[in-house]
C-alpha cells in the first residue's frame, strides 16, 4: 500500500465544501478513521503547504480526544513545519 504524499498540487477545499456549517460524525466512524488516520499520516513528509491541512487534521485529533479519551494529536502526525 502506498501513501499519498501531500504538497502543493493537494486543493483542500474544493467548492461543494465553501461553508462553515457543522458535520457530525459517530464515535464509531472516529474509532475506524483516527487509527488509519495516524497510520497514514506518521508516514507524510513534512511540507509547509500543508499547513492548513495539518491545522484541520490537528482539530480532529483534539476534538476526538476531548469526546472520546483518544490520544491527541502528536508531532508524528504532524504533515507541515509549523
Amino acid at each position: 500500500m502506498t501513501t499519498q504524499d501531500f504538497t502543493t498540487t493537494f486543493t483542500p477545499i474544493a467548492p461543494e465544501f465553501e461553508s462553515d456549517e457543522s458535520m457530525e460524525i459517530s464515535g464509531r466512524d472516529m474509532a475506524l478513521l483516527l487509527p488509519w488516520m495516524r497510520a497514514q499520516l506518521t508516514a507524510q513528509a513534512r511540507h509547509d503547504e500543508n499547513s492548513d491541512l495539518c491545522q484541520a487534521l490537528s482539530s480532529i485529533f483534539h476534538q476526538a480526544s476531548d469526546l472520546y479519551g483518544t490520544e491527541p494529536g502528536t508531532r508524528e502526525t504532524c504533515i507541515c513545519y509549523g
